[in-house]
């Protein structure tokens, strides 16, 4: 007989009597229901099928496939026994569930609408590439398989030899795969790796591999530190609802703790907020850290948000490893808006310092600081208008307590002269109210103790580029570039510097990236002014095969010197330093970045600072090196210089910086190597070290991490680290180190 359609329409046509079949197959639809649900009818497809009316048993062969219950079927032949209400599967049987998991097996018998089944060597198929094999197994209520001596891995097996065992495997005596709530559990488990036991746990247990978030236990991890002595880390993963978590993780150690850490993670339809707590013993002393944000939008238009992050020492953090190395603790509350071509922000913030040096009644509170930007569409004539402003309010127990109110309006009109020339006008207003007392304190450290002062800088400026463009087929394009710049505006003398207390502009670095900024200083506490010259000869070459050559020069003359900069800035003369800046790469496979200022006077180096890049993922290069003839970390620290730059700096300002790095990276196949370091050539030490191994295949990676670093962190000395690190495919990560 032909394969057919559903069984109803073989039943009308089989010669073995429709009317006995249909009584045979109601008996088993409508038979005795199994706790908690009901039969649902049962459809077939086979080549044959045949009757034994005296032992009421239809059995149906070849491609047979049978449908029950959400439950799908595949055999080579399936018998059903009318009397015991049983339906036995065999040869190549496949018995899929509703959600897609697949188990396999070469002998099944059915029961309670197919839902209850006993299987002989048995292989199901989950997600993620996950397989589980056992010697045979029980499904109770389409819920839950026991199965017998199985054998769990993510593993692809070896294509030329399938019988060669996996990366790794989990072998135990019995495992229960619970269906509903998808978990698998193992007893008496093993950790094979190829095939060689290396780890033995009385019980495990893991999600199915489909399971994104579930609640359990996590894998543990293991090692030692010289802070911590031996420890352990158990962490225990909590479900809270489809959109909340918490991870609880017990930290247990020789020499310190016992520690607790929780993470509490939760999604909202309009934000999310994630709080991260810890506390335990730590030097004789209870240690307690909280790291908690949150960002909700209130609509299209506007969000709100805040972070709170507090320690009670930095040792606690740099012990338990929570946040190791880190000088200070920001947390903020704050409001913002969006608009077209605009954005406002109001926020509070607060700083917790976290290293010896650092005086906790000299760290700032900002409470508000309000800030507005806007930007408009261009105007008729192509310009565009721009607006910025702000206010602040900064509050010290010790130092300057320093009020500001600014407004600051420009406008950039784009315009075209003559021969191809390229021009862009600016008008800009640097304008701001001050209100401070204790200026003669920290970071100020000025002459008077207070001060109301306002402050209006207004500049103009014209620059011209003028591009000489060539472009060929075989040689790519290149460009030549004379760039003209200039800028007029009030001459600023150094008398109301004192008076004005300097949040913003604290650093300076003369560079090519600020050659044609209005006001070179990074804020508008400090300005500069007076008319000057902005110049510079602009470069590039463009080839078809990908090749950059890409190179400016650039200088500035001013009408008057300013005293405004510190020594040794480059920018004390009427003719500053010259600043430069090359990119080369030549091929995919390498490039080098240059950026450097010269000695106006000698052309002696001032700053240098390049990078460069070299190989592919075989083999990759990177290096670094940084100088620079002053420190600037050293001004503000000293009593003496306070916020007249004309002064002598300290000694230490002058002493130059100088170090380099160089990284190495390898991969071939599933291994990886890396190494560097940076070194300070002034000292002649390393500042740190560091280097990785690692192995990665399609189920199983383990990465060798080691680094040193040499330098102090809070009148410690120095740190190391070893982690070894070894991630399962479905099962997690394991991590063992030592510092």
């Amino acid at each position: 007989m032909t394969r057919t359609g559903r069984i109803l329409l073989l039943l009308a046509t089989t010669c073995l009597g429709a009317p006995a079949l249909a009584q045979s197959m109601g008996a088993l639809v409508s038979g005795p229901a199994p706790s908690g649900g009901t039969n649902a009818p049962v459809s077939f497809t086979a080549d044959t099928l045949s009757y034994n009316r005296p032992g009421n048993i239809v059995t149906a062969a070849g491609h047979v496939t049978a449908i029950q219950n959400g439950q799908t079927l595949h055999a080579d032949k399936v018998t059903i026994n009318r009397a015991a209400n049983i339906v036995t599967a065999s040869g190549h049987v496949v018995l899929v569930q509703p959600d897609g998991t697949t188990v396999y097996a070469s002998h099944v018998v059915l029961s309670h609408g197919m839902k209850d089944a006993v299987m002989k060597f048995v292989a199901a198929r989950l997600a993620q590439n996950a397989r589980i094999i056992a010697n045979g197994g029980q499904r109770y209520n389409g819920k839950i398989d026991e199965l017998s001596k199985p054998v769990y891995s993510a593993c692809d097996l070896c294509k030329s030899d399938p019988r060669e065992p996996p990366t790794w495997a989990i072998r135990a005596t019995s495992a229960t795969r619970d269906l509903e709530h998808k978990m698998i559990e193992f007893r008496n488990a093993t950790l094979l790796m190829k095939g060689v036991p290396v780890f033995w746990l009385p019980y495990m247990s893991e999600p199915d591999p489909s399971v994104k978030r579930k609640t359990g236990l996590l894998i543990p991890s293991i090692g030692a530190t010289s802070q911590l002595g031996a420890f352990a880390v158990v962490p225990y993963y909590i479900t809270l609802g489809p959109s909340a978590d918490l991870t609880l993780a017990p930290v247990f150690a020789t020499k310190q703790g016992p520690a607790l850490k929780a993470d509490y993670r939760e999604a909202f339809n309009r934000g999310t907020l994630d709080v991260k707590l810890s506390g335990g013993q730590d030097r004789g002393e209870f240690g307690d850290s909280v790291f908690a944000n949150g960002t909700f939008d209130i609509n299209n238009s506007w969000r709100t948000g805040f972070s709170f992050n507090r320690a009670s020492n930095p040792q606690y953090l740099d012990d338990f490893s929570i946040l190791p190395n880190t000088s200070y603790l920001e947390s903020n509350v704050y409001l913002e808006g969006f608009g077209s071509g605009s954005y406002g922000k109001i926020e509070a913030e607060t700083f917790q310092g976290l290293v010896a040096s650092v005086n906790q009644n000299e760290l700032p509170i900002v409470a508000p600081y309000g800030q507005y930007h806007y930007v408009s569409q261009p105007d008729s004539l192509g310009g565009t208008l721009r607006v910025d402003a702000n206010a602040f309010n900064v509050m010290r127990d010790v130092g300057t307590n320093s009020r500001r109110v600014a407004f600051i309006p420009s406008y950039s009109l784009p315009f075209m002269l003559p021969a191809g020339i390229a021009g862009t006008a600016r008008l800009k207003l640097d304008s701001a109210y001050y209100n401070s007392d204790k200026l003669n304190q920290q970071p100020n450290f000025s002459t008077s103790q207070q001060n109301s002062i306002a402050r209006a800088q207004p500049y103009g400026a014209v620059m011209l580029r003028w591009p000489f463009l060539r472009a060929t087929q075989h040689w790519g394009s290149q460009i030549i570039e004379p760039i003209v710049q200039l800028v007029a505006s009030p001459v600023t003398g150094i008398s109301d510097n004192s008076r004005i207390p300097n949040e913003d502009s604290l650093d300076l670095e003369f560079s090519d990236a600020n050659l044609f900024s209005l006001n070179r200083y990074p804020g508008i506490d400090r300005l500069e002014g007076g008319s000057r010259v902005d110049y510079a000869m602009h470069a590039a070459w463009y080839l078809p095969s990908g090749m950059i050559l890409d190179g400016l020069v650039g200088q500035s003359y001013r009408f008057h010197k300013d005293l405004v900069y510190l020594p040794a800035s480059g920018l004390q003369d009427n003719v500053s330093d010259i600043v430069t800046r090359a990119v080369v790469a030549p091929t995919p496979w390498f490039n080098l970045s240059y950026r450097g200022r010269l000695s106006h006077h000698s052309l002696s180096n001032r700053m240098t600072d390049v990078t460069a890049n070299f190989g592919g993922s075989r083999l990759a290069v990177s290096g670094g090196y940084l100088y620079t003839n002053t420190n600037p970390y050293a001004l503000y620290d000293n009593l003496t210089l306070g916020q007249s730059p004309n002064l002598n700096p300290p000694p230490q300002y002058f002493q130059p910086r100088q170090e380099a790095t160089l990284n190495l990276s390898t991969q071939d196949g599933p291994w990886n190597f890396s190494g560097g370091g940076q070194r300070n050539l002034k000292t002649g030490k390393f500042d740190e070290v560091n280097a990785s191994a690692g192995w990665q295949n399609n189920c199983f990676g383990v990465n060798l991490i080691f680094y040193k670093r040499f330098t102090s962190f809070n009148l410690d000395n120095g740190s190391t680290l070893v982690l070894l690190q070894f991630n399962f495919k479905t099962l997690g990560t394991v991590g063992f180190n030592a510092l």
